[in-house]
């Protein structure tokens, strides 16, 4: 199982935190890259936001790199469950929905028509 990726909050405020590093010296990309232990294109990446997330563990080495607490820099993403306000089948609304397009036809009625149904076409055939 992997592990939920934590995202950058801002680019900009990375880039702050690397010019105001710990001991007053300003951190460049490679500076950060070798005391993190990644290399230089992840955080170019992470500061462009091509790629704005990173693992747990990076999260953590960059946070103690900059000294700063791992909430200020970075987020742990909301999962959003897929098919969230989709129709699923046999769950009971699409009648609903039929019975309310057509006020007039209850729920017996729905499916009853007159004679075999013949396959859907968008035009009529010429």
């Amino acid at each position: 199982m992997t592990h939920a990726r934590l995202r950058l909050t801002d680019s900009d405020l990375l880039r702050g935190l690397m010019r105001w590093a710990p001991g007053g010296n300003s951190l460049d990309i490679r500076s950060l890259a070798d005391a993190v232990g990644v290399s230089k294109s992840k955080v170019h990446a992470l500061l462009t936001g091509e790629r704005p997330s990173v693992t747990p563990q990076v999260a953590a080495r960059i946070c103690e790199v900059l000294d700063v607490r791992r909430d200020a820099l970075f987020f742990e993403p909301v999962p959003t469950p897929m098919g969230v306000g989709i129709p699923q089948e046999g769950d009971g609304r699409g009648d609903e929905r039929a019975i309310d397009a057509d006020e007039d036809r209850g729920s017996h009625e729905l499916g009853e028509h007159d004679g075999p149904i013949g396959p859907y076409r968008r035009r009529p055939p010429r």
